[in-house]
């Protein structure tokens, strides 16, 4: 009983610890990383590398994120042009981190890419190419099968899905096909 209280305590004490770091990154960085208790791409982080400087972890999220964004975008845009006829003529806007921007930024259709993790990149850049579409061309997309109406990109149950606040279901996942 006591080795468990031990071991109890430790992985509290480890959390407490963790979550301190990521509050001063965060801080530093003037982001925010995790929203709740921290992703477990975070805690890997942590565990790989300890209290890393603001910096270094800012370096890590931007190239976690920006590879998110390069595996969604070809793949929404392809989706988008296939059930529209239409060409994105956009592509990802990347400021490395830097002094300027410490933690960088990656920008799809004028929309800055704020999540790190792949659903959530998945549904931001959906959202940006469906933005862009309404913009360039005055064209929705996608639109809900049963309802006929436009459908937005969320974020659901660690999935990026289409969703129809029509009558507020799941409409497909992102990017459609």
């Amino acid at each position: 009983m006591e080795d468990h209280m031990e071991g109890s305590d430790l992985e509290r004490r480890y959390g407490q610890l963790l979550a301190q770091w990521l509050e001063r990154v965060e801080c530093e960085l003037g982001l925010q990383v995790a929203e709740g208790p921290p992703a477990d791409w975070i805690r890997d982080v942590y565990r790989d590398h300890g209290e890393l400087p603001a910096d270094r972890f800012a370096q890590i999220a931007f190239e976690r994120k920006l590879r998110f964004v390069l595996e969604a975008f070809p793949e929404v845009a392809a989706a988008s042009a296939r059930d529209t006829g239409l060409r994105v003529d956009i592509r990802p806007d990347v400021t490395h981190p830097s002094t300027d921007f410490p933690a960088g930024i990656v920008i799809v259709a004028e929309l800055a890419i704020q999540s790190f993790d792949p659903a959530g990149v998945r549904a931001e850049v959906a959202d940006a190419v469906q933005t862009y579409l309404a913009d360039r061309y005055g064209r929705l997309w996608p639109l809900c099968q049963e309802h006929d109406r436009g459908m937005h990109a969320v974020t659901y149950e660690s999935e990026a899905l289409w969703w129809c606040r029509a009558q507020d279901h799941p409409g497909g996942r992102v990017p459609l096909g």
